[in-house]
C-alpha cells in the first residue's frame, strides 16, 4: 500500500510522489512509516533516510527539518536533502575531517554549534553513500 511524500526545502518541492514506506530520524530516533500511519508532527535529524518505492529503496542524506504525518500523506521539511548517488564522499570526509579539527581545539573563537552542525552534515552524507 502506498502514501503521498511531499519533500520540500527551501529551494522548493523536491520530491512528490507515491510511496510504500519512509524511515526517517526523527530527535527521538528513526521512524518508519507506512500508508494509515497514526498523525505525528516532528523534528528531524541530521541522518541519512530511505524512502522505498516499487520495492526499490532509495537512500538520501537528509539534513534537519520537520515532518508531519496524516493517515493520507506525508510532508518533509527540511534544511537540505541530498540523494546518496550525488554525494561527493571525498568532499563529505574532508568536511568530515576538518569538522573533527575544529571540534577538537580549545579555541575560543571557534563556532561550536556551527562545527557540529557541519560534522553532522558531513556523517549524514557519508553514512547515506555507503548504504546507496
Amino acid at each position: 500500500m502506498e502514501f503521498s511524500l511531499e519533500i520540500i526545502t527551501p529551494k522548493g518541492i523536491y520530491l512528490q510522489e507515491k510511496v510504500t514506506s519512509l524511515t526517517i530520524k526523527l530527535g527521538s530516533g528513526y521512524r518508519t512509516f507506512l500508508a494509515g500511519h497514526a498523525p505525528l508532527i516532528g523534528s528531524l535529524d541530521y541522518a541519512p533516510a530511505h524512502i522505498i518505492k516499487n520495492g526499490k529503496t532509495v537512500f538520501y542524506a537528509v539534513h534537519g527539518g520537520a515532518i508531519n504525518v496524516t493517515k493520507e500523506k506525508v510532508i518533509v521539511i527540511c534544511n537540505a536533502i541530498e540523494h546518496a548517488k550525488d554525494i561527493d564522499v571525498a568532499r563529505a570526509k574532508e568536511s568530515k575531517k576538518r569538522a573533527e579539527e575544529r571540534l577538537s581545539k580549545k579555541d575560543p573563537n571557534i563556532d561550536i554549534k556551527r562545527a557540529r552542525l557541519a560534522l553532522a552534515r558531513a556523517l549524514s552524507r557519508l553514512k547515506a553513500a555507503e548504504s546507496k
